[in-house]
């Protein structure tokens, strides 16, 4: 079970205690999604798939390639309720896959309590998947897209 999580104004230590046990969560979830949607058996997913040393997820496969970030420091220019999409890659593309993760991703949002979403560095695809989804590009950052949790909720067809 996840802790409560910790005010805005709370230190980094507390921060990053809350966001690696989030990140052994997310990663189980993960593992079952990656599990159903690409025909690999749990110990190959589980081989694959792990938390980095700073409250990171990382899964890599030949049919996808994923790197999440969970509540980064506010100084890296994100909101610190953010889980950030630093690489989302699938083989197979224009599948649904994203959709899927986005949907696994929503719905975790109110047990781990991050309130943006957010895709980092984006090429031409991943900010047409952005744009789709409901993020929007940061003024700062063009490169950078973020969008609230309802939203992306709502372009997913949702009810919140």
């Amino acid at each position: 079970m996840i802790e409560n999580k910790p005010a805005l104004n709370a230190s980094d230590d507390v921060w990053y205690e809350y966001a690696d046990d989030c990140c052994l969560y997310f990663n189980s979830k993960l593992s079952h999604f990656l599990v159903e949607g690409f025909g690999y058996k749990p110990r190959w997913v589980n081989q694959t798939l792990g938390v980095g040393l700073t409250s990171t997820i990382k899964a890599y496969t030949m049919k996808y390639d994923l790197y999440l970030r969970l509540f980064p420091r506010p100084e890296t220019g994100w909101p610190r309720e953010t889980l950030v999409l630093a690489r989302i890659s699938f083989k197979e593309e224009r599948k649904g896959h994203g959709r899927r993760l986005l949907t696994l991703i929503t719905g975790l949002a109110p047990e781990i309590g991050y309130k943006h979403i957010a895709i980092e560095c984006a090429n031409e695809n991943s900010s047409a998947f952005g744009r789709r989804f409901g993020l929007q590009p940061m003024e700062d950052r063009e490169t950078n897209w973020i969008g609230s949790v309802v939203d992306v909720q709502r372009a997913l067809g949702q009810s919140f």
